[in-house]
């Protein structure tokens, strides 16, 4: 189970990749294909909550009041793009805010929770890069559908205006079955 700060990609945008995952999962039906209700933004991971209540109350009193500092944002969702473990729909910022709150809450992740090397990098990589998984893979990859993948790359997908973030504890693919979110903290009102 991961706890984090997560963004809700709307059902209008996250309906836009539903005809590209199609036809993925035309070539390779053996991966994972997000639902578009689960599909989102990790603006960061943050490990887990300490078990004691009074320091939890605390936890979630400085999280409400980094994210209720930063005023809403849009986000573009523009093209399909590769990991090593997954498709990816690029996610472009339209200031600084997102960043900004990603590099804030960063400081109040658990950093005690053991991550292998690739994880590591991978993480790091994440970072600065804003990005909705849209396909974990479950065995190979083949050629086909690499090259099917790159058909979408340049399509744009859809904006929309970041009114919260939700604190969510969650499996790794945020499954309806597997999340439970424990609250919608709004930001700020321009």
């Amino acid at each position: 189970m991961h706890l984090a700060a997560i963004i809700r990609v709307p059902p209008r945008v996250a309906s836009t990749v539903t005809p590209a995952l199609d036809r993925l999962h035309q070539h390779s039906p053996h991966h994972h294909y997000y639902p578009p209700e689960t599909m989102h933004v990790t603006v960061r991971k943050l490990g887990r909550f300490p078990s004691d209540d009074s320091d939890v109350a605390a936890r979630l009193g400085e999280l409400r009041r980094v994210v209720g500092s930063r005023p809403g944002f849009d986000l573009t969702m523009w093209g399909l793009n590769l990991s090593p473990t997954t498709v990816f729909a690029q996610v472009f910022p339209h200031d600084r805010t997102f960043h900004s709150l990603r590099r804030q809450l960063g400081g109040m992740a658990d950093h005690s929770v053991s991550q292998s090397s690739s994880e590591r990098l991978i993480d790091l990589a994440a970072r600065n890069l804003a990005h909705a998984n849209v396909v974990r893979f479950s065995g190979g990859v083949t050629t086909e559908f690499v090259r099917e993948v790159s058909h979408f790359r340049r399509i744009h997908l859809g904006r929309w205006a970041v009114r919260e973030v939700e604190l969510v504890r969650s499996d790794k693919l945020l499954s309806r079955e597997g999340s439970h979110v424990i609250e919608r903290i709004p930001l700020a009102t321009s």
